[in-house]
Parts: C-alpha cells; structure tokens; sequence
C-alpha cells in the first residue's frame, strides 16, 4: 500500500459513503487510481447531468476539482476539512449545492460555492462573499438516477 493512497483513504471513504447509493445504481462511476506520490479519484455521471468530481491527493494535501471549476485545496490533517468535504459531498447528492458568481471585468466569474452549512471560496476570491459585492446564484446540477 503506497504512502498517498493511506493519506487519501479517509477522503474516498466519505465519497464511498456518501455516493454508495448512485455508485450501486450505476449513475455514477467512481474510479481510483494509486500512483507512486499521487492518489487520483474520479467520480463521473453515467449520463451527462450532474456534476464531475476529482480528488487529487499528495500526502496529506489535495485538491478537489468540480466540473471545470479551479480547485479546493484540502488537508486530510485538518478535522474542519474532513468536516466540511463529507458536508459537500452529502449535499451534491442530494442536489443542495448552488456556484455563487462574482460580477468581474469580463462578465460573471465562479467566486465560491455554498451548500446547507458550508461555503468554499474558489482560489483568487476573498473569504465569504459580501452582501455588498454584486452577485449571483446558479443552482448545481443534480445526479439523474
């Protein structure tokens, strides 16, 4: 067993369990694969509604890419990362997870997204989005069973 599938272990658990129903349904594939220094796990809908996931993991570290969004880095060290990913991925499935959009120079850019207690903010934005910044709301697709 290779150091970085030990250190993700935790993470594809969550997923497992939080995924269990759609992976025995076939709506979605979960795949992992175990390099030498990195653990890639990949979460793909059987059609093409619902959102993709990918979790790259280094040791302890990772990042977690949805859809084309940029990636959330993650601490598989860090309680409130663990916390806050097993919430994630929870409300994915149940299609409870809403991309909040920034107004920027060039049309709307992907700022954060928010789901029943929790929020991440993409790479490149502040913190928590502010009622004063203009912004909107676009629901995540849900999985089609």
């Amino acid at each position: 067993m290779s150091h970085s599938w030990s250190q993700a272990e935790q993470f594809v658990g969550v997923l497992r369990a939080a995924y269990r129903q759609l992976i025995e349904s076939e709506a979605i594939s979960l795949t992992v694969d175990h390099g030498d220094a990195e653990t890639v796990v990949r979460l793909e809908p059987a059609a093409s509604d619902g959102p993709r996931l990918q979790l790259r993991m280094t040791g302890s570290a990772g990042e977690l890419f949805l859809d084309d969004l940029d990636p959330f880095e993650l601490d598989e060290t860090s309680p409130k990362d663990v916390e806050e990913f097993a919430s994630l991925t929870q409300a994915l499935v149940g299609g409870q997870v809403e991309l909040i959009f920034r107004r920027a120079l060039r049309g709307w850019r992907p700022a954060a997204v928010e789901w029943p207690g929790g929020q991440w903010s993409l790479p490149g934005n502040p913190g928590i989005i502010s009622l004063f910044s203009p912004s909107r709301r676009e629901k995540v697709r849900e999985y089609v069973v």
